[in-house]
């Protein structure tokens, strides 16, 4: 479109430089002796006056194929302004359906952080409501807790009078094991007890922390053996089954002192070579009758050189023939 414009342009300047020059040769003719041939000369009146005539149809049919194609060209661009309109009428179409659907979004949003917060509060009172109020054995075990491996006075509730020093030393699933070492000949021993089963006073008494009245026992006491402690309970042999009276028995004294020291020595219950040395200090010793009487000599020799005398002795019934090696 551009090269036709130019070529239009030159064409225009091109007539308009030959009629300049035409006018102009014959202005100049006129003023010279062609001037009486020009004025005379039939073909050159027709050409003055057909000339022009022809050159304007010539000029008008060019300019009529031109207007053609302007009016096409603004046809084309008219076409191109509407088609724009309407592809920005689209967009513009298009951007408002996108804010309706982000004010849509942004709506759906609060409210689902509604429904979240209602939710939230629905599921704290639901928790709240589940929430069971502590039974006995719990607020019991709870009170427990600062008690552990501390000791506790422990009755039965029919012996109430009656309280036995316990260790606290276990608390699982509310259930309390107590525990009580070996002493002076007696095995040690656990027991467990319910802490739905006891009632608890927070008064000292005696050596203890606590006192506990207990309703019921879960089970029977368990024999630990010669246990002096609950962490040595796992490996250590069972309690020594003695004959009902002594082997052989002892007691010592010092002078001008009511101390007294005594050493006993018993046979296993069902008669076989197997004693225990027991002594007032609380040790123990077990073995066959000849490490037996090892032991009872050498405490004997020890109380002898802390300046004690041997009172009171002598001897018991022995199964199966085995002596003891002891004076």
């Amino acid at each position: 479109m551009a090269n036709e414009t130019v070529t239009t342009s030159i064409t225009k300047r091109g007539v308009i430089i030959v009629a300049a020059i035409v006018l102009g040769g014959l202005s100049i003719a006129y003023h010279t002796t062609l001037s009486g041939w020009l004025c005379e000369s039939a073909w050159f009146h027709s050409t003055l006056i057909d000339g022009p005539a022809l050159a304007l149809v010539i000029l008008a049919w060019r300019e009529l194929g031109h207007s053609e194609e302007a009016n096409e060209h603004r046809k084309a661009m008219s076409e191109d302004l509407n088609g724009t309109k309407i592809e920005l009428g689209k967009q513009t179409e298009e951007a408002k359906k996108a804010n309706e659907l982000r004010e849509k979004n942004n709506e759906l949003g609060r409210k689902n952080a509604e429904l979240s917060e209602k939710l939230a509060g629905i599921q704290q009172q639901i928790a709240d409501n589940l929430k069971r109020t502590p039974t006995k054995a719990a607020r019991n075990a709870a009170t427990l807790g600062k008690y552990m491996r501390k000791l506790a006075a422990v009755s039965k509730q029919e012996t109430a009078n009656l309280a036995m020093p316990y260790e606290l030393v276990e608390m699982k699933d509310d259930v309390l094991t107590l525990f009580s070492p070996a002493a002076n000949g007696a095995s040690a021993i656990y027991r467990r007890v319910d802490c739905e089963d006891l009632t608890i006073d927070e008064n000292p008494h005696g050596g203890c922390a606590v006192r506990l009245n207990v309703t019921k026992y879960q089970g029977q006491a368990v024999d630990l053996g010669q246990v002096t402690k609950w962490e040595d309970r796992l490996g250590v042999a069972p309690l020594f089954q003695k004959a009902p009276a002594a082997a052989w028995n002892a007691s010592y004294g010092k002078g001008g002192s009511a101390e007294v020291k005594t050493l006993h020595i018993f046979q296993a219950s069902d008669g076989s070579n197997s004693f225990q040395l027991e002594s007032s200090d609380g040790s123990t010793s077990v073995g066959d009758n000849v490490q037996v009487s090892k032991c009872f000599m050498a405490a004997q020799i020890e109380y002898f050189a802390a300046n004690f005398t041997r009172g009171n002795f002598g001897s018991g019934a022995i199964n199966g023939g085995h002596r003891l090696f002891v004076c």
